[in-house]
């Protein structure tokens, strides 16, 4: 059965996903596009997010990747705004209910090559932007 969120063959989609942490943590090389492999694989998977947790990524993704805002950048920008304590929104849920129709993506985790960090970072960085690209315009549930 393939992944009803992304469409990866078997759903091994959460696995590869967490094979990416392990790697991103393991080694700085890997860890460079940490910010882009967790925003990419949420907007996939929706059902992860609340429809304002979801807008919040694809609007991350979009400093990332559009604005070439770095992590550290968007954390300082954002702290106050997604502290837990302070917001009335949640990014989480965990209902497990989708908030976006599309289960067809140009791109998924399965689509990145662990080689090499740089061959990694270059894949991981072409599924952020593809994922990108997919999702404008999409409307959320």
């Amino acid at each position: 059965m393939n992944c009803p969120e992304c469409g990866a063959p078997e759903s091994i989609c959460e696995a590869r996903y967490h094979e990416c942490l392990v790697k991103e943590f393991s080694d700085p090389g890997y860890g460079a596009v940490h910010h882009l492999t967790v925003a990419t694989f949420m907007l996939q998977h929706s059902s992860k997010l609340t429809k304002e947790g979801w807008l919040y990524e694809r609007e991350l993704l979009r400093a990332f990747l559009v604005e070439n805002k770095p992590p550290e950048v968007i954390r300082k920008q954002n702290r106050v705004a997604v502290d837990s304590g302070r917001r009335d929104w949640k990014i989480a849920d965990r209902n497990g209910t989708a908030k976006i129709d599309r289960t067809t993506w140009t791109c998924t985790v399965l689509d990145v090559r662990f080689g090499s960090a740089e061959e990694y970072c270059a894949d991981v960085k072409a599924w952020a932007a593809t994922t990108l690209h997919d999702a404008e315009g999409l409307s959320v549930n």
